[in-house]
């Protein structure tokens, strides 16, 4: 590679950060999937869920910036302007259906959803919100759920939960409709019975069946009554 010498040593861009909301989503036992995938069967897969995801979700999802690499996707909107509420509210949104959509096609999705300063252009994705989405998904989530900042939170607290350990997640267990209650039951069941023999694996599909009977119960004291319960018995046939 040439190196640059003289005035040509200095950078001639002048990029700035700015505040963004920043949603980043892991897929759960993404490096199994991909280095098992010798017929590519599941890159054509999670292809298809993101684009219905994003098909789906176009009225909220436009000026929202997409990345995916790997087994990771990358989300971002501008907060930096009257719009603040309406955008992190897209953003919302939108992590909701894509965890929904993967899950009706049984996969799980773990992340973390922050505001702060970010940049992003066609080559580079940049800045401390990345960084502390990364940090909170990894350190953190620890199971199938995307949680967030408090102020986040407290801006828009209709779209989550509060978890055991004090964190917020975002509410993708109740879309409103049985059907997607129940699909994500047998997601959560069938992942039981996959990784079965993997204790770590399995104890954070535990953690969110915990998560999803305790908010489908709150919703069923509230007079919801086609909510969906993982009982111990399903546990039990599932990893047996």
């Amino acid at each position: 590679m040439t190196k640059r010498t003289g005035g040509m040593y200095y950078p001639k861009t002048s990029y700035k950060t700015s505040r963004h909301c920043v949603a980043y989503l892991d897929l759960l036992g993404g490096k199994n999937i991909i280095l098992n995938d010798n017929k590519s069967e599941h890159l054509n897969k999670i292809n298809m869920i993101f684009e219905d995801a994003l098909r789906e979700s176009k009225m909220f999802a436009h000026g929202i910036f997409v990345k995916i690499f790997s087994d990771n996707i990358l989300l971002a909107v501008p907060t930096d302007d009257d719009n603040r509420k309406q955008n992190i509210e897209k953003i919302i949104v939108l992590v909701r259906n894509i965890v929904q959509e993967m899950a009706d096609y049984e996969y799980l999705i773990r992340g973390a959803l922050t505001e702060g300063d970010f940049f992003h252009n066609d080559i580079i994705v940049y800045g401390k919100a990345l960084i502390e989405a990364v940090e909170m998904e990894e350190e953190y989530a620890l199971y199938p759920r995307v949680i967030v900042k408090k102020e986040i939170y407290e801006l828009l607290p209709q779209y989550f939960y509060e978890c055991a350990d004090g964190w917020h997640s975002v509410n993708h267990y109740i879309l409103g409709f049985a059907f997607d209650s129940f699909n994500f039951k047998t997601t959560l069941l069938k992942q039981l019975t996959n990784n079965k023999d993997n204790i770590k694996v399995r104890q954070k599909i535990m953690s969110a069946i915990t998560d999803f009977n305790f908010i489908n119960d709150i919703s069923r004291k509230a007079g919801y009554i086609d909510c969906q319960i993982i009982t111990r018995k399903e546990i039990e046939n599932a990893i047996k």
